[in-house]
């Protein structure tokens, strides 16, 4: 899985269909726009989960991204 970070207004492709962009964070959510063919579903994670699955490749709430790793591993 790749795992980006954005600043509000920058934006990322996914081949040469989809666009998401992110927009400026409003206190605990963000925004984001995706422009993406009509035919491609959308769904938000809570209502994905409600078909009683969540995909495998998402992280879980321990998830400590790698660079925090490393700055543990210094100290």
């Amino acid at each position: 899985m790749l795992s980006l970070r954005l600043k509000p207004g920058e934006y990322f492709t996914i081949g040469k269909d989809i666009t998401v962009q992110v927009f400026q964070d409003r206190g605990n959510s963000i925004e984001v726009a995706i422009d993406a063919p009509r035919d491609l579903p959308i769904l938000r994670g809570k209502l994905f989960e409600q078909t009683g699955s969540r995909p495998d490749v998402l992280h879980d709430e321990n998830y400590k991204r790698a660079s925090e790793l490393r700055r543990n591993t210094k100290r």
